[in-house]
């Protein structure tokens, strides 16, 4: 009876030795579809042709890039995500023992919406980023659906951040709650939440 765990641990390190043997790598490139400017922060799951999530993932990088170790060799699909939003598709890729290499082309949203920290204690920061020039309001609204605070900002494309004090439009300090806050950049609306704890 003694023998059987080592024999078991023998079959299943000679298995994973096969499958380590013919894992391969997954690198490569997210690209604007419009602009062909790389998408950096945008998330890679890797997805079965029928559509099952696998389990690899990674990010893109600032210029676009991204790899995957060890992924079993087969045919995969790629899904690109910024934001829970897919961006990219990039169907059929063949992994083999040899690093593979793709390129995906995607289409950012229009506007993402960062919080961070979440939960906060005495402020929040709200990092806004614009694909393309358009008309944007930033909202927070309390449990109860009425507006508390609002910024309109320039309606250029890139980055600006906004703080947030949990002050209302009064200057009056909000209490500890869940406040719901919404981006509108021209015809799209992103939605998030923030707590403020004590």
């Amino acid at each position: 009876m003694r023998c059987a765990p080592a024999f078991v641990l023998a079959v299943t390190l000679a298995v994973l030795d096969a499958a380590a043997a013919h894992a391969g790598v997954l690198c490569g490139t997210v690209r604007d579809r419009a602009t062909s400017a790389p998408v950096a922060r945008a998330g890679i799951f890797v997805r079965t042709t029928a559509g099952a999530y696998t389990g690899f993932h990674a990010g893109t990088d600032a210029q676009g890039r991204f790899c995957i170790d060890d992924i079993p060799a087969g045919t995969y699909d790629v899904e690109v995500r910024v934001d829970d939003y897919r961006i990219g598709y990039r169907r059929n890729v063949v992994v083999t023992d040899t690093p593979s290499d793709v390129g995906v082309d995607a289409e950012p949203p229009l506007a993402r919406l960062d919080i961070w920290p979440r939960p906060a204690r005495s402020e929040v920061s709200f990092g806004l980023q614009l694909a393309r020039a358009v008309p944007v309001r930033l909202e927070v609204f309390d449990v109860r659906g009425r507006l508390v605070k609002a910024w309109a900002a320039s309606s250029a494309a890139g980055e600006r951040t906004f703080r947030w004090d949990f002050r209302d439009r009064h200057g009056r300090l909000l209490p500890s709650a869940t406040y719901s806050v919404r981006l509108r950049a021209g015809d799209t609306v992103v939605v998030r939440s923030v707590t403020r704890i004590q």
